[in-house]
């Protein structure tokens, strides 16, 4: 990717072609031109390209040559390239396997939160989302983790002192302070997070919010202390109130949540908003998803669909993330100066693009890719593991057992029951003990689920309802945030099995049950990205899916939340190193 801002020589060559002293490198004529910043869609204006920047939209021939390659739109819609303003490309798939589709879909530029590689390896994560997306078309920005672990105190040390920040902050590639997920620390006006916040403000980072649940009140607060997003509204008032505060809202729909259809009356019903602080997102999509529907083309879609004009549609995946990120001057319209990212589609309201411009030259056309991906770097397969996810060499079933504190026969313990996809609740539980063990009851849907303690000297073990499958053991290197190793089952060697083979796998999810492993899903990159492509990556989590399903599992994505069960962040309750935590009131229930 060039410097941010164009040398002198390359603005003198955006003048010479706009005045036509000298050829454009590239012509597209015949379109439809949607000029994001009027409102307007501009019939014969063309667009001349100058090496990765446009330097004229309009009438005017006189910068063709013979060598000028030009693009006939045949009447198609000529589009900003879409800008995901908050995107996670850092666990399952890896950003190469994405670059591909989401490209296709229309996708030139996404700010992606990397706070998942980084609790899991350190900086060393972002380093390595940055050397893999150098120089693709689909420019890659990021945020720097701000939050991690959410909640140090029960998850161990901080990953991103204060001291190692400014570092980062002063890099281009850094856009943002990462959504700050623990968001109970900004009201209770902690001093480590503001002393943060005050840094990303004097390199003038935007800071993003996940204010899931806050009373206006706090969101008040939220804003006063420094957040400038949020992506976490579930419906429409909750937005409007976000942005009568002064957040800019991210609507989303994803495969975390698909809320556009309550969202999307903050933009068609009365009374009307500007929408000038208004976005898509879809926050994270599954391989699967990705691969059915595609990206930001299906959300601009879907929000036509639901009544947003097609104009504003396309204004909150360009121009609106791009002003809100401050790329605006580079980024999310089709004038001179900015990026030549630019689609060619055939129906604002099916708005997939047939030809994808991205950086000046075609890298897509009617779905296929017209360069060359570069491979996997070597370090993304050898990067290490920080000590705090290690899986223990020595593992034995006696890891996984409970002692009972009491000599009854029975006793009564908290349990983590499945709500919904990412919230659980707690449920008080009756096990049976058995020679001063606690176990399982044959004919009741709980399971163990354990998480590899503080100390890394064994297993803190809890007890989990609403899975529905009775699995032996379901291993999994993927555990929001820390992703410190985690396991669930009814059968501690299977649940040792389980594990054994992660660790063999170098990271990864695993079902063994009685003694059989029915399904796996390799993730060699730091225990949280696959290697392969973003179908197979696809395909090997759907056959986890369906094994599932046939043991018994109700749940609608059982792979993604499994991986939230540790996630301190959501409520209510979730296992972390120190125990079985309450969120909502930072109190350890169960160890």
């Amino acid at each position: 990717m060039e410097p941010r801002q164009p040398s002198i020589s390359v603005k003198k060559g955006l003048i010479q072609v706009a005045l036509g002293q000298r050829k454009a490198d590239l012509y597209i004529q015949n379109g439809h031109l949607v000029n994001v910043y009027s409102g307007e869609i501009l019939e014969g204006h063309n667009i001349a390209v100058c090496g990765q920047r446009i330097a004229y939209a309009g009438p005017s021939r006189e910068m063709i040559a013979p060598e000028t390659e030009v693009i006939d739109a045949a009447g198609a819609y000529l589009v900003p390239g879409y800008i995901d303003p908050h995107a996670h490309v850092d666990f399952w798939a890896n950003p190469l396997a994405l670059t591909p589709h989401l490209l296709a879909s229309g996708t030139t530029a996404v700010m992606a939160d990397p706070h998942d590689i980084v609790g899991a390896v350190g900086l060393a994560g972002l380093e390595l989302l940055i050397e893999m997306t150098k120089g693709l078309p689909l420019k890659f920005f990021f945020s720097l983790p701000v939050s991690s672990p959410p909640f140090p105190e029960f998850e161990g040390e901080d990953v991103v002192p204060p001291a190692v920040m400014e570092s980062y902050l002063a890099r281009d590639e850094i856009l943002a302070l990462s959504e700050v997920t623990p968001w109970v620390r900004l009201t209770s006006a902690e001093g480590d997070l503001l002393t943060k916040f005050e840094l990303g403000e004097r390199w003038g980072k935007s800071i993003e919010g996940h204010t899931t649940g806050a009373s206006f009140n706090k969101l008040n607060a939220l804003v006063a202390a420094g957040l400038t997003s949020c992506h976490e509204a579930l419906n429409a008032g909750e937005a409007r109130e976000r942005l009568r505060l002064g957040l800019s809202v991210m609507l989303r729909h994803g495969s975390i949540r698909s809320d556009l259809e309550a969202l999307i009356g903050l933009v068609t019903e009365e009374p009307k908003v500007d929408t000038r602080r208004v976005m898509l997102t879809p926050d994270w999509k599954s391989p699967s998803e990705v691969l059915e529907h595609g990206y930001m083309d299906h959300l601009v879609c879907l929000a036509i669909e639901l009544g947003v004009p097609p104009i504003t549609a396309i204004q909150m995946a360009t121009l609106n993330p791009a002003a809100y990120l401050r790329l605006d001057r580079e980024f999310g319209g089709l004038a001179p100066g900015r990026r030549a990212d630019i689609l060619l589609v055939d129906d604002l309201r099916q708005p997939t693009p047939k030809i994808v411009i991205a950086d000046g030259r075609v890298v897509v056309h009617d779905g296929e890719l017209s360069f060359e991906l570069p491979p996997l770097p070597a370090s993304a397969i050898e990067i290490p593991w920080l000590p705090h996810r290690t899986i223990p060499a020595s593992l034995s079933p006696a890891d996984f057992t409970v002692e009972a504190t009491s000599s009854t026969s029975q006793v009564i313990v908290p349990a983590m029951a499945i709500v919904n996809k990412t919230i659980t609740q707690k449920q008080d539980v009756t096990l049976p003990v058995r020679d001063g063990q606690i176990c399982l009851p044959a004919d009741q849907d709980i399971l163990k689920i354990s998480l590899l303690n503080r100390d890394n000297s064994g297993f803190v073990t809890a007890f989990l309802t609403g899975f529905g499958a009775k699995v032996g053991g379901l291993a999994a290197s993927v555990a929001h945030e820390l992703h410190k190793p985690m396991v669930v089952g009814c059968r501690e060697d299977d649940m040792v099995a389980a594990l054994r083979r992660v660790r063999e796998l170098g990271g990864g999810m695993v079902l063994m049950h009685e003694g059989q492993m029915l399904a796996e899903i390799p993730l060699p990159i730091g225990g949280l990205m696959s290697a392969g492509s973003l179908e197979d990556v696809a395909t090997q989590m759907r056959a986890m899916e369906a094994v599932l399903r046939e043991m018994g599992c109700p749940l609608e994505d059982p792979v993604f939340t499994l991986g939230f069960l540790s996630f301190s962040a959501l409520p209510w309750l979730r296992l972390t190193p120190s125990g079985l935590l309450d969120v909502k009131n930072r109190e350890i229930l169960y160890q």
